[in-house]
């Protein structure tokens, strides 16, 4: 059963983060359901979800078994999971690792092969003979688009190729990094065991696997990932704090003397900064915003307001969330981002991160004086303000959150704040038992840190 020949030329790819380098060079990819297998020892970027429908679905072909019997990979270099891992904020890209392996890789007996993903309720058609590759769509899994016209034909641009138990690296052509600084990482990994292993490069631009930003107008942005993970975010808000550092208190004629009187401006004028007249009239292309920028705004204001728990934190905290609650969205601004899409902003899970720049200008230069101590709790706000929410509705890690909150009060801001805002869009979003039971969690894993710093 060989590869047809107008496949031959093809590659299958599995895509796996860094962190699981290490572990790789000692066992190779394994399945799932191998005896040598450790989930303690792996960092998966898999929706749980998806893995219990795989861990029950047969194989009807071939070897047989479950498709958790049996190694992953994908036909399409450029991944839809992929893009929903990275939209989940849960890794940065720029750790991911992408293995190229040969399509001759079916001819071997114990591989079979899929026509869509096998995550679904309804299975995908399972394929043991090579010469079946015509029954794939192609067109879709070829495709560079970031979307698909329909859930359909999504799941057959994730068509698999997969195989019996287990993969050597050394079957691989190539290992696809992200920049030349992953790649000297990887490096010195592998140069660590001296195991053999394929020649790790870049992206070619006739092959892309990562999402970037390409479309932007600034070419340094054009190399960002489309949406930036934990780390990427983390280290740009210690930037921020620190430009904030250097630079508050510089400009005594400031049009505000300090945070309070800015918050004192808002709330007459909403427009009465740069950054948020940017925001009045700004219509929203996702569905979910049923007003513009600035009436919603004013309603996460309000709800923030009247929260118990917004009362409940001490007066100067209060100023500073409410501020933050003002701010929150400057980053889907300025208006000029969307002249191309008819004035109407679109989805961008990476706003709150573009407000950082945003927020330095104000603090520093719209704002005569200001404690370090405030303008970082507000850029932490304004810079996380969606990762409740988005851990209560969207899978992001809450581990984040026991991450960017420094103690009880940070993190009550933080829930105060993710609250206010999931309500103003919609109010079953935001589950009260659920959100307590994450913030028990948070808080206690906050508290175990601090317990362990002072014994240290």
């Amino acid at each position: 059963m060989s590869i047809p020949a107008q496949y031959g030329y093809r590659c299958i790819y599995h895509f796996t983060h860094i962190e699981n380098l290490p572990g790789l060079l000692k066992t190779g990819f394994l399945c799932n359901n191998h005896p040598d297998f450790s989930p303690a020892g792996c960092r998966s970027i898999a929706e749980a979800g998806i893995q219990e429908r795989r861990a029950e679905m047969d194989v009807p072909c071939g070897p047989g078994g479950k498709v958790h019997d049996y190694v992953p990979l994908y036909f399409g270099s450029l991944s839809p999971m992929l893009l929903a891992v990275v939209n989940r904020k849960n890794i940065d890209q720029f750790n991911i690792l992408y293995f190229e392996f040969p399509i001759a890789l079916l001819e071997q007996g114990h591989t079979v092969f899929t026509d869509a993903s096998a995550n679904t309720v309804i299975p995908p058609n399972f394929f043991s003979d090579p010469s079946d590759l015509g029954k794939l769509n192609w067109a879709e899994i070829d495709s560079l688009k970031w979307s698909s016209a329909s859930d359909e034909l999504r799941h057959q641009r994730m068509a698999e190729a997969l195989v019996h138990s287990c993969l050597p690296l050394e079957s691989a052509h190539r290992v696809v990094v992200w920049n030349p600084d992953v790649k000297k990482r990887v490096e010195r990994i592998v140069a660590k065991t001296r195991r053999p292993f394929p020649p790790v490069e870049l992206e070619s631009p006739d092959r892309r696997h990562f999402f970037t930003k390409f479309f932007s107008d600034d070419p340094a942005e054009r190399q960002h990932s489309l949406v930036a993970g934990p780390k990427a975010i983390a280290s740009r808000f210690r930037d921020a704090c620190e430009e904030i550092a250097r630079n508050r208190g510089l400009r005594e004629d400031a049009p505000f003397a300090t945070p309070k009187k800015l918050l004192e401006a808002l709330r007459e004028d909403f427009a009465c900064l740069p950054q948020t007249a940017e925001l009045v009239g700004l219509k929203s292309a996702n569905g979910i915003h049923k007003h513009t920028v600035d009436i919603h705004t004013a309603e996460v204001v309000q709800k923030l307001r009247d929260l118990q728990e917004f009362k409940d934190l001490p007066h100067d905290i209060r100023e500073r969330v409410e501020l933050a609650a003002f701010l929150h969205d400057i980053g889907k601004g300025p208006k000029s981002r969307w002249a191309a899409k008819g004035g109407q902003q679109q989805v961008d899970p990476d706003h709150p991160v573009r407000a950082l720049p945003m927020i330095v200008d104000i603090l520093t230069q719209q704002v005569a004086k200001v404690k370090q101590e405030n303008a970082e709790l507000i850029t932490k706000l304004v810079c996380y303000h969606d990762l409740v929410g988005e851990v209560l509705g969207k899978g992001r890690d809450e581990r984040q959150i026991v991450d960017a909150a420094q103690g009880k009060i940070e993190l009550d801001a933080l829930f105060a704040l993710g609250k206010a805002d999931a309500r103003s869009l919609v109010e079953t979003w935001w589950d009260d038992e659920e959100a307590s039971a994450l913030y028990s969690r948070c808080l206690e894993a906050i508290e175990e840190r601090e317990e362990q710093k002072a014994d240290q």
